[in-house]
């Protein structure tokens, strides 16, 4: 089957940073941002996120970072706010902007850096020019991961890291909601390759007017080839929550919001407050979630 084209990948994530972040962006100040940063990081740290553990944000003062996937510019703001000097990419013009847009909010903050539009698949930067480079939830979606990685690692300076989340296959969301509801009982399973981007990803205040062209999941043994130009592999699964189950996942999401209360930093990352999880869930996050965490260096 051939692949779709790269305008299809940047049409529906346009779309969804619209129907996400569009309405938010635009009324967003510096003191708004100021204070999203601070519950940003409070969540990250509720969360355990790859951004306070794998990537400390203490370490980052004065680094050269590269975000790939920048979605609406939370992550690299965030970064930027530490002492980062960071270079952000994205693939979609809309994004590329957002991210611009607050490092503009953030002013002296955020000097150096930078909001690109740029393909993960073929970078725009020297060899060896990074500390850090950092994608989080976006690589699984391009044509061919394994060339994004390969040009991560051919951007980091020997002896820097890399930090990656993509998605786990060795996970319940996986096998249960996707493939058994999803896949098997709803059929999306025998409508083509892609059968797993068109089910996943939507969200936001909008009627999804396009699919999802690419998603990928990847078991511990496809993780460990994909990143074997690393050394000091570090991967620790994490993210596991009720409301992605069908059906029950809604009434459990409120009955959440009820107990446990919705965390402002998801404003900058998700459009809306992040919903926190169960003590069951933060249980169950390193046996069956959904994301990989990834780390590793780049020998010198």
């Amino acid at each position: 089957m051939k692949s779709a084209p790269k305008s299809d990948i940047q049409e529906f994530w346009g779309a969804l940073y619209g129907s996400l972040y569009g309405d938010f962006d635009r009324s967003l100040t510096t003191d708004a941002l100021l204070q999203g940063l601070v519950d940003l990081e409070d969540m990250f740290r509720l969360r355990e996120h790859m951004l306070v553990t794998e990537l400390p944000l203490r370490d980052l003062a004065g680094a050269r970072v590269l975000e790939i996937g920048s979605g609406a510019g939370g992550h690299s703001a965030l970064m930027a706010k530490h002492g980062a000097i960071v270079t952000s990419v994205d693939i979609t013009f809309e994004r590329a902007k957002s991210t611009a847009n607050k490092f503009e909010l953030l002013g002296k903050q955020a000097d150096g850096s930078v909001s690109l539009l740029a393909d993960a698949e073929a970078l725009p930067f020297d060899d060896g020019l990074f500390d850090f480079v950092y994608s989080n939830g976006v690589l699984h979606h391009s044509h061919d991961t394994a060339r994004c990685i390969a040009e991560a690692h051919r951007v980091l300076k020997p002896g820097g890291r890399v930090v990656v989340m993509l998605y786990c296959k060795d996970s319940w969301h996986y096998w249960i909601n996707l493939l058994l509801f999803r896949g098997i009982l709803q059929g999306q399973l025998f409508r083509g390759r892609n059968w797993v981007g068109k089910v996943t990803e939507w969200g936001g205040k909008d009627r999804q007017s396009t699919l999802n062209p690419i998603t990928r999941c990847y078991t511990r043994k496809e993780m460990g080839m994909l990143f074997k130009e690393f050394s000091n592999i570090s991967l620790r699964k994490h993210e596991f929550y009720f409301y992605l189950i069908p059906f029950f996942g809604r009434w459990f999401r409120r009955h959440l919001a009820r107990r446990y209360g919705a965390h402002p930093g998801g404003w900058l990352v998700y459009g809306e407050p992040w919903t926190q999880w169960s003590p069951i869930e933060r249980w169950l996050g390193p046996r069956m979630g959904w994301a990989w965490y990834i780390s590793g260096i780049k020998q010198v």
